[in-house]
């Protein structure tokens, strides 16, 4: 059954990458193929954004190539699979006259009776089931164990990416753990203690989650939405020393009222950070003109759909910058369609299983010496906002690129513009290849400046 999968996969995948030629995790895979060890050095960041730097030795020299990947999954016959293509192929090291190498594609197939399969490998375009090779080893780098002679088996002493790496293990040997991990979700509001001060005095994080959990279509989703944001912001107040406020409204309290009520209770400083979110549904009136989604605060279907259970994300924005905080940050994930809903695929994407951890001065340069408002939403008028049981698109997107813009092998100065830019790219990927999925297209605004 397996090894007919993967030849209809091997298909598919081909068929997929010909038509479409135009949050950091490392692992390390070990291959053999024609009496030739290759060892690969493998950085994720997301499903089009990826790399290995091969190591292998040839007629006894030693090679090291850079080959770029992008990543699709899918789910067939009770398993799940994941397929990463190469592309792009660099040799590092020294290439001789004459010399090539093929880039591998990679396939991963499990399901919950065996949730630990090793992956296939080849370098076949075309995907012959017959020439897929088992890798010997697939494992996740802890980076505490890389030693500079080991990352020297893929990179130049002189790269970037060398000197991040050594960065991301000395940190994570000691210092402050940024760790997402966390699974705890608590209702009501809460603070920490932390202290940060800037020119303009203390600074606080306010997150105020709105969070359709009762409806029910998509509840189970938005409650992963909800613990994924809060676990996310509240271990960024912590590691930049921002004392941190949240303020959660669901279940049975999840209406226009308590929104409005709770916005006007809301003590914000003038060089607060103020998040608000909101997960659930969302739609246009036939005569809207604003781009932005009205989100249906509504926890029962039952219940009439009016101008009074109803709520425009703008008026929700105005209401958050009109408090007087230095940086604002609105999200909306939901449809915004003419009376739309949030849809539901079984489509599944590959999530890293850690993240190796972020740079204080990174988080600080967004955080703290930020000022002015961030507002997206996750489509654009007419379209859905698609979800799974690993929560919406738009919100696992976002996550995604605020991670990779925080972490040690992202070189450049973070800034909004970029994750706004890659949550954009990341969401409109997810949905592109989705089964059934239609396109999904985030609307974003980013008005920022830095110190």
């Amino acid at each position: 059954m397996k090894k007919q999968l993967l030849r209809r996969i091997g298909l598919l995948f081909f068929l997929f990458a010909f038509a479409n030629a135009k949050g950091q995790s490392l692992y390390e895979i070990v291959f053999e193929a024609s009496d030739i060890t290759y060892k690969a050095f493998l950085v994720y960041f997301n499903e089009q954004d990826a790399y290995m730097r091969i190591g292998y030795t040839y007629k006894g020299k030693y090679n090291v190539v850079d080959v770029k990947y992008q990543s699709v999954t899918g789910q067939e016959d009770g398993y799940n699979y994941l397929v990463m293509v190469g592309s792009n192929p660099r040799f590092i090291t020294n290439q001789e006259k004459g010399q090539s190498y093929n880039p591998d594609h990679f396939i991963w197939v499990w399901n919950d009776q065996n949730p630990n399969q090793l992956p296939y490998v080849t370098d076949d375009p075309n995907f012959d089931a017959s020439h897929l090779i088992q890798c010997k080893s697939y494992i996740e780098i802890d980076p505490k164990t890389m030693t500079d002679s080991y990352l020297r088996q893929f990179f130049r002493t002189d790269e970037p990416e060398y000197q991040a790496l050594r960065k991301m293990r000395d940190a994570s040997a000691g210092a402050i753990n940024y760790n997402t991990s966390d699974n705890n979700s608590n209702s009501g509001s809460s603070s920490n203690n932390n202290n940060n001060n800037t020119g303009s005095g203390k600074s606080k994080m306010h997150l105020l989650l709105v969070i359709n959990t009762d409806i029910g279509d998509i509840g189970q989703s938005c409650a992963v939405d909800q613990k994924a944001m809060e676990v996310e912001f509240r271990e960024i107040a912590k590691a930049v020393g921002m004392p941190f406020e949240k303020y959660i409204i669901n279940g049975e309290k999840f209406t226009r009222d308590n929104v409005e009520r709770t916005i006007k209770s809301m003590q914000v400083g003038n060089n607060d950070v103020v998040i608000f979110y909101y997960s659930g549904h969302g739609f246009r009136w036939s005569n809207q003109t604003d781009k932005y989604p009205q989100l249906d605060m509504r926890y029962s279907e039952y219940t009439p759909l009016t101008e009074k259970t109803s709520l425009p994300l703008s008026a929700a924005a105005k209401a958050i910058t009109d408090k007087g905080g230095r940086l604002n940050i609105i999200l909306s994930d939901c449809c915004n369609s003419d009376i739309g809903r949030n849809q539901m695929t079984s489509t599944t994407f590959m999530a890293s299983r850690s993240f190796q951890g972020a740079e204080i001065q990174k988080l600080k340069k967004l955080f703290i010496d930020s000022r002015g408002s961030i507002m997206i939403t996750g489509s654009s008028p007419g379209e859905y906002s698609w979800c799974n049981i690993n929560g919406g698109f738009f919100t696992l997107s976002f996550i995604q690129a605020l991670k990779e813009e925080i972490g040690y092998m992202r070189t450049g100065a973070p800034s909004w513009e970029h994750i706004a830019e890659n949550a954009v790219r990341s969401t409109q990927y997810k949905a592109k290849n989705c089964n059934g999925c239609k396109p999904q297209n985030p609307v974003s605004a980013v008005r920022v400046s830095q110190r």
